[in-house]
């Protein structure tokens, strides 16, 4: 019996977690798709270089991919409204969609400096960057204080471990789609 009822605890925590951070998922996602049907991309660092010659974030940051994950954050967030008759989540959804694409964005500009290129793998970084600016931001903007929630440590723990099952899995379809050059 109480193999059971800690299996319902975490089965709680795990989908809350999922929930809380459901807005920075497809903020991360939906830049991928859009590449994939948006042929003519703007570039999100204009093509400047940074002190050591080497482009600020690379081919892959496009404004419009930028703009579609923040959407998608905010689409999400207007669901969870519409749904709980709080119209906060709109703010907690476009909040977390742009800190999940700053996150990904600083990602890319770390991987610039460190010489690998647009697209290659940076484990664990690549799956972790997103959802961390993202809590870091909903958390020191105090919006999810306005939803009625608090993100805690152990809710971005686990959705770390959500990201880290969901990323390659979600890689591996967008790869097999052909809308990644890599399945990592």
């Amino acid at each position: 019996m109480r193999v059971l009822s800690w299996l319902i605890v975490f089965e709680h925590a795990l989908l809350r977690s999922a929930f809380i951070f459901l807005p920075a998922m497809v903020a991360n996602a939906l830049p991928v798709i859009v590449s994939g049907v948006v042929r003519e991309k703007h570039p999100l660092d204009f093509g400047l270089k940074f002190i050591d010659g080497k482009r600020l974030l690379g081919k892959n940051k496009s404004i419009e991919g930028f703009i579609a994950g923040v959407a998608g954050g905010l689409l999400v967030g207007c669901v969870y409204a519409s749904v709980t008759h709080n119209t906060a989540w709109i703010t907690y959804g476009a909040v977390s969609g742009a800190g999940a694409m700053i996150g990904d964005s600083l990602n890319s500009f770390v991987k610039r400096r460190l010489s690998i290129r647009s697209g290659d793998p940076f484990i664990p970084m690549d799956q972790l960057s997103f959802i961390l600016v993202a809590y870091v931001l909903v958390s020191v903007l105090r919006v999810s204080n306005t939803v009625g929630i608090r993100v805690t440590l152990a809710d971005l723990a686990l959705g770390i471990y959500i990201v880290m099952v969901l990323h390659p899995l979600t890689n591996l379809i967008a790869y097999l789609l052909g809308l990644k050059d890599t399945p990592l």
